[in-house]
């Protein structure tokens, strides 16, 4: 028997709410089928995959974190996308190791190889792009080009959604999974499913800053279904995070 169920998803300060129909003794998904039968289905499972990956970032980035750009100069381009990946998982662990042994703390990173542009999405020059933590830039040309690098620290909005899509739809999403990443990250916190009467009623705390809103009606199928995301306050996040830790002590 299926039912309207809601479930919550918190990713660091981001919580997401959805109102779906699923059976009554079922569990949220955590990721769609991985089907490509039809451009539909196609759109649906980057839309998922996006989420995925933003789930991760926000429950693990801050603002000041990096977003890095790796470039190639044309006697270093790699001839094919497999070896552009090998090179490029040789340098995270090169560059995991320099910074283990400067600060004494493991690197926390995700890396995408790149070669779509996400306007037109028609071939572009082999690239990646790596998020990961702050460190300071002679550390990473002692082991890329500095000519053949650049970045940009990530903002203190706590949502990283774009920053996702643009990775997923760069690397050319294809079905399979678009990204890596570091062990042992920080993963999304998903709430039991509880019957709802109406989709959308959920109750937004005051000081959150919503940044996304979706009721879609179904009149063939005679349900709604809704999802909202929305941002806590820096300062809101660390009192609850601080009161919870105290309980727990």
């Amino acid at each position: 028997m299926k039912q309207l169920m809601r479930y919550r998803i918190t990713s660091g300060r981001a919580v997401e709410v959805r109102d779906v129909m699923m059976e009554t003794r079922g569990h949220p998904a955590r990721g769609g089928k991985r089907g490509t039968s039809s451009p539909k289905q196609r759109k649906r499972n980057e839309e998922e995959a996006v989420l995925i990956l933003a789930r991760q970032l926000n429950a693990n980035c801050k603002g000041g974190d990096l977003f890095l750009t790796l470039k190639y100069s044309d006697g270093r381009l790699p001839a094919t996308k497999k070896d552009a990946k090998r090179i490029a998982r040789n340098f995270i662990r090169r560059l995991a190791r320099a910074y283990k042994k400067a600060t004494g703390q493991k690197l926390t990173w995700w890396l995408v190889t790149a070669n779509t542009s996400t306007k037109t999405g028609r071939p572009v020059r082999l690239h990646h792009h790596v998020v990961m933590n702050a460190l300071d830039w002679d550390l990473i040309a002692r082991h890329w080009p500095p000519e053949e690098f650049s970045y940009r620290r990530l903002d203190a909005t706590g949502d990283y959604t774009a920053v996702a899509r643009y990775m997923i739809r760069n690397a050319g999403y294809g079905g399979e999974r678009a990204w890596s990443h570091s062990q042992g990250i920080k993963q999304p916190k998903y709430s039991t499913p509880i019957p709802v009467k109406r989709a959308g009623t959920v109750k937004v705390p005051p000081s959150a800053r919503i940044v996304e809103r979706e009721i879609r009606e179904d009149t063939e199928a005679g349900f709604s279904s809704a999802y909202i995301r929305w941002v806590m306050p820096l300062t809101d996040h660390t009192a609850r995070h601080g009161r919870r830790k105290k309980q727990d002590e």
